[in-house]
């Protein structure tokens, strides 16, 4: 199943797969637009004897049935040629031990060779994860000042562990990470130099990271923060150039999780394969947090009432977002200071968007609450329960 819109490069349409939860081997592919014919297909998940494929190290062959969907679109950097594109969870999701080793290329943003897709380099966030905290977010491409006159090429991700990570994209190589969640408990944090979880040790196959709260054979019950569904999922961030801020959409959540132990037999076509499930037992909320990228500090954090589920717009001097009780809300750019509201009168979960017509400029939002949150996550947003499904198109003038 193919869940994002594909990315448009010389004359190709690049896709990735979602799926992770189901047992699949990830992979994205490029099509030629006018034979229609596939050009190259990557697996984000390696085949035998493949780099990357000594991260697998059990004896049943879980890389067959690893995940590493790539559901969310990717980036191009023409200068370099570059495909930047998140990898998502290994499977099964939750029972780690079924999975010893760095699981590569799950939890990792890659970059790739657009003519070939060829592996240039990767960037692994979650090594072995057992929180389900996929590295799909979509990466943003900036140039910002550096030491000594020189200029960093960065690709931003901010990831479903909490995580907001800066990356050189050129090579893959670690700049700065933070936490943009108020509350992350999997971790004590990252290594200044490597970016990865400070617990992380590449001797042991099985990550246990803070092992108080990690799920795993031996503790089965736990909670952990932020919960599986990310302290930002697939709605899209925003950056202003301007004012070099980068503006994350946040879900603060925790959720309680119950692992299975997984066993070869269980992989079947079209069925759930992870190792366990999450349920929510306190109240998710959000907010839109800002980020200076020079810096990779928090500039700026305007809290909300529940999470950031439609993404962001940056003009010069506001951001735009969508709360999915219905409000659409405009801050101040440098601020976060509420500036305008209006309500809709149902819920958002779509990004806004920006367009001009003989001069003036106009932010069009799609509103009508749906999805995974009503399926999955309702019951840590109770208020929400009475929130219409509907379709309705609003346009306002700036």
């Amino acid at each position: 199943m193919i869940t994002g819109a594909p990315l448009i490069v010389k004359g190709m349409a690049i896709t990735g797969v979602a799926g992770a939860e189901y047992g699949i081997r990830g992979w994205i592919a490029a099509t030629d637009l006018k034979s229609q014919k596939e050009v190259w297909r990557t697996h984000t998940i390696p085949g035998k004897d493949e780099p990357g494929s000594e991260t697998w190290k059990d004896d049943k062959n879980a890389k067959a049935s690893g995940g590493g969907s790539t559901w969310v679109t990717g980036s191009y950097d023409p200068s370099t040629n570059t495909i930047v594109w998140g990898v998502g969870n290994p499977g099964p999701d939750w029972d780690n031990e079924y999975r010893p080793g760095d699981n590569l290329y799950t939890d990792s943003s890659l970059g790739l060779d657009a003519d070939t897709g060829k592996i240039k380099w990767h960037y692994q966030h979650t090594p072995n994860d057992p929180y389900d905290y996929d590295s799909v977010a979509e990466n943003v491409l900036v140039d910002v000042p550096g030491p000594n006159n020189t200029t960093l090429k960065l690709a931003l991700e901010a990831d479903r562990n909490g995580f907001a990570y800066a990356v050189d994209r050129n090579s893959g190589k670690f700049i700065w990470g933070l936490p943009f969640v108020k509350k992350v408990t999997w971790t004590k944090g990252l290594d200044p130099e490597s970016g990865k979880p400070v617990e992380y040790d590449p001797k042991q196959g099985v990550q246990k990271y803070n092992a108080p709260v990690t799920p795993s054979r031996t503790n089965k019950e736990t909670d952990i923060c932020p919960g599986n569904m990310g302290g930002k999922n697939w709605p899209p961030t925003a950056y202003n150039p301007n004012l070099k801020l980068w503006y994350i959409p946040v879900i603060e959540s925790c959720n309680h999780i119950k692992v299975e132990e997984m066993t070869p037999d269980k992989v079947k076509a079209r069925e759930f394969f992870t190792g366990g499930g999450p349920s929510q037992p306190v109240k998710i909320t959000g907010s839109v947090t800002a980020i200076d990228v020079t810096t990779g500090k928090v500039a700026g954090k305007a809290e909300t009432q529940f999470p950031n589920l439609g993404g962001i717009l940056a003009t010069p001097d506001l951001v735009f977002s969508g709360q999915p009780s219905g409000e659409v809300i405009a801050y101040d750019a440098k601020s976060l200071q509420q500036l305008w509201q209006f309500n809709t009168g149902g819920g958002v979960n779509a990004p806004p968007m920006t367009f001009s017509v003989d001069g003036k400029q106009y932010v069009a939002i799609l509103v009508g609450l749906g999805g995974a949150w009503d399926k999955w996550f309702i019951d840590a947003t109770p208020e929400l329960k009475r929130m219409q499904p509907g379709s309705m198109l609003y346009v306002f003038a700036l």
